[in-house]
């Protein structure tokens, strides 16, 4: 069956290229020799609409840009009609695309030897091409963004549901390749300094640096609706396993609570979640789907909920939700990483009752609902741009 598929995909490579005509890599006429160059190299294509990952290195990849790199984006199969493939272009990003001059992305680099940096996106582009590019590019320097400690997620995971093999087979394959293999490339990059600490038990701690989420105001705090004008709540998830269980937690346990003091209080989750939950399941819950500009739901509603249970890393939609002033209940998992302060930056309860009752006290009280939204300024502040710049400046 593996080989008949690598003849279909080749096939259908073939078909493309001719369709499309693609002489060579998108943008390479941008690349100046005088100038430091860094490959960042991923499994999937970023898209920095649709998850908190692809959105930071995007705001990565534009740093690079800024300090004067040839940045140049790797995923493979990916084409130059791509829409995301599109959006660096404009940015002025080298892409590596399917063309006719290269037949893969090691012809290439074995062709353009000149790499600095290596920057693998995640887990499953180090697992995929670390070895190979290793043996090709002897002198750059790698680098590993873990983008959260992935063994870490599936150990809160299993601590939750001790029988799911499924989960006790990803944290063995995790734990090898984060743990193991990563130790031995020149950096790890941590989302946190929590996570850096962790990961201080495996790698030499010289190596690792924190390089968190990319987060600043996209409104005036006089843009957005006030407490009146708001109303409901909002979810943003994906089909990541700790986004699925959040919202069972929520629908389950938690607004069953709250529905007894606030029965009019609507709840709309945002993402790609039907892709694996039954919503027939969830009546009372509004399935919104991939939403394009969540700007007017952050604008209009009036609480931010991430019942998170298990997961590692910075959870992006919390940050999202402080760039539009909107105040956010969450759990310690959620804010893990952050350095938030309950009743100050967000409301932290981890059961479902402390949950429930933190929806119902910043659904009715102004005073603290006004006092989380002003404090947005502060939550950003470990999160911006300069404070990253200075980071990768140092390298």
């Amino acid at each position: 069956m593996g080989i008949l598929k690598d003849i279909k995909k080749h096939f259908r490579r073939k078909k493309r290229l001719k369709e499309l005509q693609t002489q060579d890599i998108i943008n390479i006429h941008l690349y100046d020799a005088s100038k430091k160059t860094i490959l960042f190299t991923s499994r999937d294509f970023p898209t920095h609409d649709k998850d908190s990952g692809s959105n930071r290195l995007k705001e990565i990849i534009l740093i690079y840009k800024e300090l004067g790199y040839n940045c140049i984006l790797f995923a493979p199969h990916m084409f130059e009609d791509n829409t995301y493939v599109q959006f660096y272009q404009q940015l002025g990003v080298i892409v590596f695309v399917e063309n006719n001059k290269y037949k893969n992305i090691y012809e290439f680099l074995s062709s353009f030897k000149n790499i600095d940096y290596v920057w693998f996106n995640g887990p499953l582009a180090l697992n995929l091409f670390y070895k190979k590019m290793k043996n090709i590019l002897p002198r750059t320097k790698f680098m590993y963004d873990m983008v959260d400690i992935h063994f870490l997620r599936y150990k809160r995971a299993i601590e939750l549901e001790p029988n799911r093999i499924s989960l006790k087979k990803n944290y063995k394959h995790f734990f090898r390749l984060e743990t193991v293999i990563a130790p031995q490339l020149d950096y790890i990059v941590a989302i946190s300094d929590k996570e850096k600490e962790t990961m201080a038990q495996y790698a030499d701690k010289n190596k690792i640096i924190t390089i968190s989420n990319i987060h600043y105001p996209k409104i005036d705090i006089s843009e957005r609706k006030n407490f009146h004008e708001s109303k409901g709540i909002i979810f943003i998830g994906s089909i990541h396993e700790p986004n699925i269980d959040a919202v069972k937690f929520l629908y389950e346990k938690i607004m069953p609570i709250v529905w007894k003091t606030n029965p009019e209080l609507e709840v709309s989750v945002i993402g790609n979640v039907a892709d694996k939950l039954d919503i027939k399941q969830y009546p009372k819950f509004k399935f919104l789907g991939f939403v394009e500009s969540i700007e007017e739901h952050f604008m209009n509603s009036r609480i931010m909920v991430a019942p998170l249970r298990f997961g590692a890393g910075v959870k992006g939609k919390i940050g999202q939700a402080f760039e539009y002033f909107f105040p956010v209940v969450t759990t310690d998992i959620g804010a893990e990483g952050m350095q938030l302060i309950n009743q100050k930056n967000v409301l932290i309860a981890n059961d479902e009752n402390g949950f429930a009752e933190a929806i119902i006290q910043l659904n009715n009280n102004e005073e603290l609902w006004n006092i989380l939204s002003k404090n947005s300024v502060d939550s950003l502040k470990p999160f911006s741009i300069e404070a990253v710049s200075n980071t990768l400046k140092k390298l």
